[in-house]
């Protein structure tokens, strides 16, 4: 049983962590952002060379990690996606063609692989299973994610611009927020969480320029199953989804749990295409 509600957490905690950036630029900006799995691997590379060859502590690293990729993503932002709002297809395809740009550059210029780097705190036994401590840091790092994002959307002026924006951007530029530069905090704070959802994978797993590869899919399943909003939709959809995947996984195998994900995800396309986001929202209603 231990071993059971030990995947369920590392399920939700890495849904959560991958998803939360590429959640708040969709639902603030309704930009679909294929530069996410980009920014995640650079979260990751910045701090393999940070700790390996600047000799920074870890956990050092992390934060500097994050402020790198939340400022290139800054520039991005800046450069090119301002200049296409409203253009939809076109900003889905221009930061596909960012993604591959920058994944060709850190091959180019780095290499296929990056050193490695030790993973902190040791591992702890459950009737002879082990289990690694840093998996329950991950999972505090992803309810520390989810709360720093509610409080700052909810108890800020900035969120209550962005929640505005996110109603109606007209109105709330005729009221005197400028949403050109709300945009451009949100899709900065976004590449920040794709950046440190990298840095804080990066001593699990090999770092290559694909390395964001395989958070985008899942990524993306946690967004179309939670819905438009930043915060409830990433975290009700990773509760369920990490059920989902942690329960396969443990009676069968990744591959399972993996199918069971994109078939509830299908599900959730065909009867609540809206995600769990939609179906508050209908449940609110019913209610008034």
């Amino acid at each position: 049983m231990f071993g059971f509600l030990f995947q369920i957490l590392s399920t939700f905690s890495f849904l959560v962590l991958s998803t939360t950036g590429l959640a708040i630029i969709f639902g603030v900006m309704n930009i679909i952002n294929f530069a996410h799995a980009s920014f995640i691997m650079l979260g990751a590379v910045a701090t393999v060379y940070l700790v390996s060859l600047g000799g920074l502590p870890l956990f050092v690293a992390f934060p500097i990690a994050t402020v790198l990729v939340a400022a290139i993503g800054a520039v991005l932002e800046f450069t090119i996606i301002r200049r296409l709002y409203n253009r939809k297809l076109d900003c889905l395809l221009a930061t596909w063609a960012v993604n591959i740009i920058i994944v060709q550059l850190v091959f180019l210029l780095l290499g296929t692989s990056q050193p490695g780097i030790d993973q902190p705190f040791g591992s702890f036994s459950v009737k002879g299973t082990s289990y690694n401590f840093y998996e329950v840091f991950l999972a505090g790092c992803a309810i520390s994610v989810l709360a720093v994002v509610f409080v700052l959307f909810h108890y800020t002026q900035f969120g209550l611009q962005v929640r505005a924006a996110m109603q109606n951007r007209d109105m709330a530029a005729g009221l005197g927020a400028k949403t050109t530069l709300i945009y451009l905090k949100t899709f900065a704070l976004g590449a920040a969480m794709a950046g440190l959802t990298g840095a804080l994978y990066a001593p699990l797993m090999p770092v290559s320029p694909y390395f964001g590869d395989r958070f985008l899919w899942r990524a993306f399943t946690v967004l179309i199953v939670g819905g438009a909003d930043p915060l409830v939709g990433p975290f009700m959809s990773s509760v369920a989804l990490g059920g989902v995947y942690g329960g396969l996984t443990w009676l069968w195998d990744s591959v399972a749990g993996s199918v069971g994900i994109l078939l509830v995800t299908m599900v959730f396309i065909r009867l609540l295409p809206n995600g769990f986001t939609g179906l508050l929202g209908k449940l609110r209603q019913s209610r008034a």
